[in-house]
């Protein structure tokens, strides 16, 4: 899962570009211009980038804005969701979104020599989601498809799912974790969550 979520984010940062379009306006741009402002910081100081703690923030500032990680961890709960406290909830997404955190991190680390295939979305006119299909070129392996799905929120476009290879990332942690919560129930899960990344930090 990890290995799968890792390569769909270093297709987002792949994708960077110097054509800078107006997110607002194309749902493709949010990956686009995204991508490359993370990439623009890397090579500028890629030594001050290899300290976690400012890959980190980088990520905080420039990537979690473009990502609608409450309607993300929302339909990873599924109908655990409906259920959950408002507690629960929140400290879920706080969980999830430090998940979230490390593993974009480690896909910019792995970034070598592949590159991206983009092509613009496509929807009608007024519609609210929108699928963006990308493809990662890598020089000694086979071809990765990855489609990002993005939702407009209040005039903004965000990633809420990575489709990798036709593996849709929501629905692989809901499976994970609906069976976690159905054997040690919505606060076993937070407790499973919490002490992974309290272990990952340390």
């Amino acid at each position: 899962m990890i290995k799968r979520f890792a390569a769909a984010l270093l297709g987002l940062a792949l994708s960077g570009t110097t054509m800078l379009v107006s997110a607002a306006d194309d749902p493709a741009a949010v990956v686009r211009n995204t991508a490359e402002r993370v990439l623009d910081s890397l090579r500028s100081d890629r030594a001050r980038y290899q300290d976690d703690h400012a890959l980190f923030a980088l990520v905080r500032e420039v990537v979690f804005p473009r990502l609608d990680r409450e309607r993300t961890a929302q339909w990873v709960l599924g109908a655990n969701w409906r259920t959950a406290t408002p507690a629960q909830r929140e400290q879920f997404i706080a969980e999830f979104s430090d998940l979230l955190l490390r593993t974009y991190g480690t896909a910019l680390r792995q970034y070598d020599s592949e590159k991206l295939n983009y092509l613009p979305a496509q929807a009608p006119a007024g519609a609210d989601r929108v699928t963006v299909r990308t493809e990662i070129i890598r020089p000694d392996g086979p071809k990765v498809s990855v489609d990002y799905l993005l939702t407009n929120r209040s005039g903004e476009w965000k990633v809420y799912d990575v489709i990798i290879e036709n593996v849709s990332l929501v629905v692989t942690y809901r499976s994970e974790y609906s069976a976690i919560i159905k054997r040690d129930g919505m606060d076993g899960l937070l407790k499973q969550l919490s002490e992974r990344n309290r272990s990952a930090n340390s």
